[in-house]
């Protein structure tokens, strides 16, 4: 599929799933048994300096224009208006207490915790906070989309409301950590946003301050405690040093020294950080597989038979393609979200056993008994393009001529998805919240992911309700979403592959969720 998280989102965007490969995109099993969601942890005690590896330098230090994949580089310094948990609840940071006004999701009423600064000693205070989002709203970063439809007003000195024209459920969610649109900025770094880069001091209200006199951009980030911080509970360290690594090895041979502690990195380093003695800690969230996009039959006629899109699903043997590609590290999956994520059903999870027979008779319903020639665009990264010769092979079983063109460029592979010249792309997203899904890969307005503009009213309904629905109400119609998706086959995905962190002895804190896959420098601590 088309699509990512860097984050993560989700998580949500190209640049995580392409641009930020290294950080998101990674699998692996490890550990005693494969990857989980926590490592076993000691009794918390203060830590001097926590080192974490990530594999890709951030080109700036904004977290309002700063990409999705690298919004651990600023989360440290820069207070969010709340906190999404390991367990991937929302809790309060800035904002002391919330709630949506009415029904419809249309209105949050949000209330400033009182007393907090930011570094640069200036309060913090609904006029910075509105400042600060209206910013974030109007750069130019990949997720600015989520507050497009937002209108911010402050109603006192710690109090503010954020008004949209389109029902959101889960903007709390999308003004948290994990989202650099929800790390504020004070009035000082707005005056000179520019000046956001890795050359100077950050300006936010975070546990951390980032320190550029001990940093070098493109090798290691240095931040120290905030020593005005309002809760220093939450700082689990008196300092925290962020190293680009880029080779696995490397890695991990700096953790069996103690030079790293926590290291995010790709698969390749499992059996290396294994025998080393470190644990693993991640959830497959990652799908891979295929992205059938020509939905209407514009450029391949026959996709836009719902049939000859089901038979593709037939076709493909997943749990061998899952073995001979992934291992142990991939899930077999037909689903685009993950077990306990928003949206999954158990009984969707049974659709589509491997069945040849049964995909050459639905391609022989379709008029098509000797089958027909397929183009799917893949990239050269990540390997796409490894996995869409695997499905080619599967459907060549059934007639189906997969004629795959792998691309080098990320930009061409963006510009392929949206020219109508390919009706079916190998790629990959992470798993999101269905709404985010929705935003980014499903409904018409998601460009990128849905190129050629699919549209199903019952599908756009469906979502529409969902947003504006209750919890309770939207969990069921989350399942009918993606009941839609898979029984009308717009993917063929294949398999999940995990994001993991390799974790050295003496460190804690480093859990994942279905709700909160990626894991918070934030959170981490030092155990005894």
């Amino acid at each position: 599929m088309a699509g990512p998280r860097a984050r993560r989102t989700a998580r949500t965007g190209l640049v995580a799933a392409c641009a930020a490969l290294a950080l998101t995109l990674t699998a692996c099993g490890g550990g005693k048994n494969a990857a989980t969601g926590a490592q076993s942890t000691g009794k918390a005690v203060p830590g001097d300096t926590l080192t974490v590896a990530e594999q890709q330098a951030p080109p700036t230090l904004d977290p309002g224009s700063l990409d999705l994949g690298f919004v651990d580089f600023t989360m440290l310094s820069y207070e969010s208006l709340f906190y999404l948990s390991p367990e991937g609840t929302v809790q309060p940071a800035l904002a002391k207490s919330w709630k949506y006004v009415g029904t419809g999701n249309t209105e949050l009423s949000v209330t400033l915790r009182s007393g907090v600064k930011f570094a640069d000693g200036e309060a913090v205070t609904a006029d910075a906070v509105k400042a600060s989002l209206e910013y974030a709203k109007k750069a130019q970063g990949n997720q600015a989309h989520y507050l497009t439809n937002a209108t911010i007003a402050t109603t006192g000195p710690l109090t503010l409301t954020i008004k949209l024209t389109k029902a959101n459920p889960i903007l709390p969610t999308l003004l948290t950590q994990s989202y650099g649109i929800g790390q504020i900025i004070s009035p000082k770094g707005l005056a000179d946003a520019k000046s956001l880069t890795p050359t100077k001091t950050s300006q936010g209200a975070g546990p951390y301050v980032y320190q550029p006199s001990d940093s070098v951009a493109g090798d290691h980030y240095t931040y120290t405690a905030n020593p005005d911080y309002y809760d220093k509970s939450k700082q689990h360290y008196k300092k925290i040093v962020i190293r680009i690594v880029q080779n696995g090895q490397t890695a991990v041979n700096a953790m069996k020294t103690g030079q790293i502690d926590v290291y995010k990195g790709d698969y390749t380093s499992a059996a290396s950080a294994k025998a080393a003695g470190m644990s693993t800690v991640g959830l497959p969230v990652i799908l891979q597989g295929l992205s059938l996009i020509d939905r209407a039959g514009e450029v391949s006629k026959p996709l836009g038979d719902v049939r000859v899109r089901q038979a593709i699903n037939y076709a493909i043997d997943r749990d061998a393609v899952t073995k001979a590609l992934l291992g142990s590290a991939g899930t077999p999956t037909v689903q685009t979200v993950i077990k306990g994520g928003d949206g999954y059903s158990g009984d969707l999870a049974k659709e589509y056993p491997y069945d040849p027979a049964k995909a050459k008779q639905l391609l022989k319903e379709a008029g098509y008994p000797d089958g027909f020639t397929l183009p799917v665009l893949a990239a050269t990264f990540v390997g796409f393009d490894t996995m869409a010769e695997a499905v080619a092979g599967q459907l060549s079983k059934v007639g189906i001529k997969v004629k795959v063109t792998a691309v080098t460029s990320i930009t061409s592979f963006v510009e392929n998805q949206t020219n109508h010249k390919y009706p079916a792309v190998s790629g990959g997203f992470t798993e999101e919240p269905m709404y985010l899904e929705g935003l980014d890969l499903f409904m018409p307005g998601s460009k990128v992911f849905n190129g050629f503009g699919s549209t199903a009213p019952e599908l756009t309904d469906l979502f529409n309700k969902a947003a504006a629905a209750e919890p309770a109400e939207r969990a069921g119609l989350d399942q009918q979403m993606q009941e839609y998706l898979v029984k009308n086959a717009w993917y063929a995905p294949v398999a999940f592959t995990p994001v993991n962190y390799y974790v050295r002895p003496g460190i804690g804190g480093v859990k994942v969720s279905a709700g909160a896959p990626f894991v918070s420098p934030l959170a981490i601590y030092a155990t005894k």
